[in-house]
């Protein structure tokens, strides 16, 4: 390999960005991920609550409820077992409060079968049985879905190890390395970042909710990105605080559905709140009408939360493709060799593993990879 001169430049080292570059890590091919931060997973990545979905919540047929069913497999299959992180098994109550609430816990348990989830994972359960096993819960709550097939991660320490081991087996990643020109000349793609140049056959664009951007920079207007912050409230873990599963209110205005849940740490997330269109440059911002806001929702939930024993306060968002409200994943419509990872809203984090494969039969058709004789597949969890 001359300097700077690889087969793959993957833009972007947040999760999705780390999880095709260690996936990609087990061929043959020279692959650099290029990321404008001074670290990874500092974006979408960090402003999420790192639950791994079990599959009930997306609309059949659509790519992001496929790679939900995909995802949380190879979690388990694969993940969880080659790979040091903290994960926890954790069942998910999505929790109705009336009875139009009641008919969506049908329509998501209907939902839940046509993607994948069997009957011993996804049942409805009455207040009696609720309170037997979430004590704290409201007593307001008339009914609730049980899936017990769902993970807490923490996604930027995975990220961390993802990356340590795509590095450990040949995997360049370099930090604040903000793309700012690519053009295509020869078969190769010629881009300068604020620091160096690089060349590579193929561009794997993860750029988080700047996607669009680093498409336009190519010469590929093919898509628009807009955005949905979510704010979040981290509670210390006291005999107040404490909830035996991850609490969904019904999906609403707050998008996928507001939680109250166990963090890997023991301490206790609440949140997000939805705010469409904010500005890119504001999405992790804090606000206090917001906050407000998520004290009233969590006491909805569980009516004994102690909301004065706050640790942290925190938001993110979701990149957002409107059109199909699904994830982006396609070639440039000009060029195949530029490929755009993008609108990777929730469920992200649970398709993680499942997007690289995807990604990864993507590049078969553009480029022959061959498996390394060795790959070193394990990895501890120690400082990146």
């Amino acid at each position: 390999m001359t300097k700077n001169n690889y087969d793959i430049c993957i833009i972007g080292a947040g999760i999705i960005g780390a999880s095709i570059a260690r996936e990609l890590a087990k061929y043959n091919q020279t692959i650099v991920v290029l990321e404008s931060n001074p670290s990874f997973g500092l974006e979408t990545t960090t402003g999420n609550s790192g639950l791994i979905h079990g599959g009930f919540d997306p609309t059949p047929g659509k790519l992001n409820a496929k790679l939900n069913f995909l995802g949380r497999k190879r979690y388990k299959e694969n993940w969880f077992k080659e790979l040091d992180f903290n994960h926890k098994h954790v069942n998910s109550l999505i929790l109705a409060f009336n009875r139009e609430e009641e008919k969506h816990l049908d329509m998501l348990m209907e939902n839940g079968f046509k993607n994948g989830c069997t009957k011993d994972e996804i049942s409805l359960i009455n207040q009696e049985e609720l309170q037997k096993i979430e004590p704290s819960i409201s007593k307001e709550v008339t009914k609730a879905l049980l899936c017990n097939s769902s993970s807490i991660i923490d996604p930027v320490e995975l990220t961390g190890v993802l990356l340590k081991n795509a590095k450990k087996n040949g995997v360049n990643v370099f930090f604040n390395e903000k793309v700012l020109g690519i053009k295509y000349e020869n078969e190769l793609f010629k881009i300068s970042s604020q620091n160096n140049n690089y060349k590579a056959k193929i561009i794997i664009n993860c750029a988080g909710h700047f996607a669009d951007k680093i498409s336009s920079l190519a010469g590929y207007d093919d898509f628009k990105l807009s955005t949905k912050r979510g704010e979040y409230i981290v509670l210390k873990g006291t005999k107040e605080n404490q909830a035996n599963n991850v609490l969904f209110m019904v999906p609403t205005v707050h998008g996928k559905g507001v939680i109250v849940a166990k963090t890997v740490n023991g301490n206790l997330l609440v949140g997000p709140t939805a705010e469409d269109n904010v500005a890119k440059e504001d999405i992790n911002l804090i606000t206090e009408e917001k906050f407000n806001q998520i004290k009233e929702i969590g006491k909805k939930i569980i009516p004994t939360l102690d909301m004065t024993k706050i640790i942290g306060r925190f938001a993110g968002s979701r990149p957002i493709f409107k059109e199909t409200d699904d994830f982006y994943i396609h070639y440039a419509k000009l060029n195949n060799n530029f490929i755009n990872v993008a609108g990777t809203k929730s469920p992200g984090i649970s398709c993680a593993p499942s997007i690289a494969d995807y990604v990864i039969e993507m590049i078969k058709k553009q480029m022959k990879l061959e498996l390394k004789l060795k790959w070193d597949k394990y990895e501890k969890n120690i400082l990146f």
